[in-house]
């Protein structure tokens, strides 16, 4: 396990020893205090400043007889309770805040368990999956009750037998408009009613800027005051936004600052955007860059797949790398993230195993 940041530590020390000889004592175990206000063996810091974090890669406790698959997708509810959507029997499982696993469900949907999201109807809480092996959007209960399936939508200008339907991603709008991302299908944005009932497409792989390359990811950023539908669309390696009509607004963050961009959080003014090639990035309101966190790189230009493995002997075998390179303080392929109310991360990362990371802001 890598140590924190000489420069914090050295901080941190010279809190504790006026703190009294409490503090003093702990260190001098060898153990560390969190900023959750947990102890333990020094976990690697990243970040700076205000956007630093206390890294925890073994966050989620999963009991004996159950293992994750590729980590794709993570929520919370309004309880605290987090929940995992991952490639294995127990394709959604659920922890408490502090990682203790409660119950798991979905095990027909282990072959394609993607994107997780959830939105809230009147008094309930509903969770939206979409999968891409089944090739469908499952809404359910909290539970896993399953409200209503929505498979490929007739189109068959669109899809035919050669062009295959395989949703990544969902996003609610205010009103409850469902937006489904085909990202790694045509590349399409399907629009339901609440109830399910298909409304309408938009995007697609068209000539000039507002077509769309495998749009993996897409939310509803509210942070201008006016909600706008936004999707990361990966293979363009950009954030684009959309109107909730589907009108082409704009690319808001360019290739320049991405790498592979798998999907954004937007929570307050800050924009929190997963990059599968191995970097949490955080953005202000106007989506200038902020912070890269736990870049496994650090800083070097990944741009293709030919990179991993070749240019960077380490990566060798990506996302899959083997346990002794996979390092603390440093991610391999976040595939999706949530912000809690105390600003902490939880990132989930695409590995045949899973890794879910929680980062607690000091």
């Amino acid at each position: 396990m890598s140590n924190p940041d000489p420069s914090s530590r050295r901080h941190f020390l010279k809190t504790a020893a006026a703190a009294g000889t409490g503090t003093a004592a702990l260190l001098a175990s060898g153990n560390f205090a969190y900023a959750n206000g947990a102890t333990g063996p020094p976990r690697p810091r990243v970040g700076r400043g205000a956007f630093t974090y206390e890294m925890d890669h073994q966050w989620a406790k999963v009991p004996s007889g159950k293992q994750f698959g590729y980590t794709h997708g993570i929520v919370e509810d309004r309880s605290g309770r987090i929940y995992i959507a991952n490639q294995s029997r127990d394709a959604v499982m659920v922890f408490d805040p502090d990682g203790h696993f409660l119950t798991s469900w979905g095990q027909s949907y282990a072959q394609g368990a993607h994107g997780l999201t959830l939105a809230t109807e009147g008094d309930e809480e509903v969770l939206y999956l979409a999968n891409t092996g089944l090739a469908e959007v499952i809404k359910t209960t909290l539970d896993g009750d399953v409200i209503w399936k929505a498979g490929r939508p007739y189109l068959p200008q669109v899809y035919r037998q050669d062009k295959p339907y395989s949703p990544t991603e969902t996003a609610v709008a205010p009103d409850g408009t469902v937006y489904v991302a085909d990202g790694y299908g045509q590349s399409w944005i399907h629009v339901y009613a609440n109830d399910g009932k298909y409304l309408d497409s938009f995007g697609g792989p068209q000539e000039g800027a507002t077509g769309l390359s495998s749009p993996h990811g897409i939310t509803i950023d509210r942070r201008s005051g006016e909600p706008v539908l936004q999707i990361a669309d990966r293979n363009h390696v950009r954030i684009v936004n959309f109107s909730l009509e589907g009108t082409y607004l704009g690319e808001v963050i360019p290739r320049s600052e991405l790498r592979f961009p798998c999907t954004t959080f937007p929570a307050g003014d800050l924009l929190y955007i997963p990059d599968l090639f191995a970097r949490v990035s955080i953005f202000d309101k106007e989506n200038r860059k902020i912070v890269d966190l736990g870049d496994y790189v650090d800083g070097q230009i990944l741009d293709e797949w030919s990179d991993f493995g070749e240019t960077y002997p380490d990566l060798k075998g990506y996302p899959n790398l083997p346990h002794e390179k996979r390092l603390e303080g440093k991610f391999i392929s976040p595939h999706a993230l949530w912000v809690d109310r105390s600003d902490n991360i939880y990132v989930v990362e695409w590995v045949e195993d899973g890794r879910v990371t929680k980062m607690t802001k000091t």
